[in-house]
C-alpha cells in the first residue's frame, strides 16, 4: 500500500492560491490598512490607496514584519515577538487549517476506488451524466429495504402497532377529558362554609347584603355612565334571545 505524503509547511509570505484575495481581509490586514487612510478621504483617493495596499506599492512594505497573510492574501504587520506568524488573525489561521485539511482529503482520495452504496447499485437517477426526470428503483424490495434501514418515523418501525394504538385511543376517547356542563348560578339562600384553621373545623356564616334597585342603579350609573349602562342592557337582552354576537 502506497502512502501519500500530505504534509505541507507554509513559509513567511506564502499564500494559499485557493483563498488569495478571495476572502475578506483579516483583522491584522485591516489594522495595517487603516494607518494609510487619512480622515475624510475622497472616494477616488481611497480606491488608489486600497489598490496600492493590495499590490504592495506602499511605504513600509520592505519592513521584515510586513508580509502577506497565508489565508486572505492581504498585507499585515506581524506583532509576535519572534516574528514567526504567517496569518494576520485567528480567523485566518482557522481558515488556513480548514483549506489544508480539505486538500489533504482530496489528495488521499486519489487512486482509491469509491465503495458503491445501496443507491448506486439499485437506484437509477441518471445516465451518462444526465439526470432522469423520474428516477426509479430496480425493484420494490430494494426500495422498501432502503426505507426500512435508513428512515426514522415518529411511530417507530412497526406501523401496524402504531395504527392499533391510535385505534385504541379513538375508542376510549384518548387523553381528552369528557366535557362537563357546570352550573354557575350559585345559591339563593345563605349557607354555612366549613373552614379548616390549625387543624380545627369551624363554621362561618356568609353575610348577605341586600340593596334596593334604586341604589344599585345609582351605583352602576356613577361607575359606568348612562351610555355604557344602556349598551350592556341591550347586550343582555340580545343574549337572552340567543344572539351573543352583536
Amino acid at each position: 500500500m502506497t502512502t501519500v505524503n500530505t504534509s505541507i509547511t507554509l513559509k513567511k509570505g506564502d499564500v494559499l492560491k485557493h483563498t488569495f484575495l478571495k476572502v475578506l481581509p483579516g483583522t491584522g490586514a485591516i489594522e495595517l490598512a487603516r494607518k494609510y487612510f487619512p480622515p475624510n478621504v475622497e472616494y477616488h483617493d481611497a480606491l488608489e490607496i486600497a489598490s496600492a495596499l493590495i499590490d504592495g506599492h506602499f511605504e513600509g512594505v520592505d519592513d521584515p514584519k510586513v508580509r502577506r497573510c497565508a489565508h486572505c492574501g492581504y498585507y499585515y504587520r506581524d506583532i509576535t515577538k519572534n516574528n514567526s506568524s504567517i496569518t494576520c488573525c485567528k480567523q485566518c489561521a482557522s481558515g488556513k487549517d480548514i483549506v489544508l485539511k480539505a486538500w489533504r482529503r482530496e489528495v488521499r482520495k486519489v487512486g482509491k476506488v469509491r465503495r458503491l452504496t445501496w443507491l448506486d447499485l439499485h437506484y437509477a437517477s441518471s445516465y451518462k451524466g444526465e439526470s432522469f426526470e423520474y428516477p426509479f428503483w430496480s425493484s420494490d424490495w430494494h426500495m422498501f429495504e432502503y426505507d426500512r434501514k435508513r428512515k426514522v418515523y415518529s411511530f417507530g418501525d412497526d406501523f401496524e402497532q402504531y395504527v392499533a394504538q391510535q385505534k385504541r385511543k379513538a375508542e376510549i376517547g384518548g387523553k381528552r377529558k369528557t366535557p362537563e356542563r357546570i352550573d354557575y348560578d350559585g345559591y339563593n339562600a345563605p349557607r354555612n362554609i366549613h373552614v379548616k384553621l390549625g387543624g380545627h373545623v369551624g363554621c362561618g356564616k356568609v353575610t348577605v347584603i341586600k340593596q334596593s334597585r334604586e341604589k344599585i342603579e345609582a351605583e352602576l350609573l356613577a361607575r359606568y355612565g348612562a351610555k355604557k349602562l344602556q349598551q350592556e342592557r341591550v347586550r343582555a337582552q340580545m343574549a337572552a334571545l340567543g344572539r351573543y354576537k352583536i
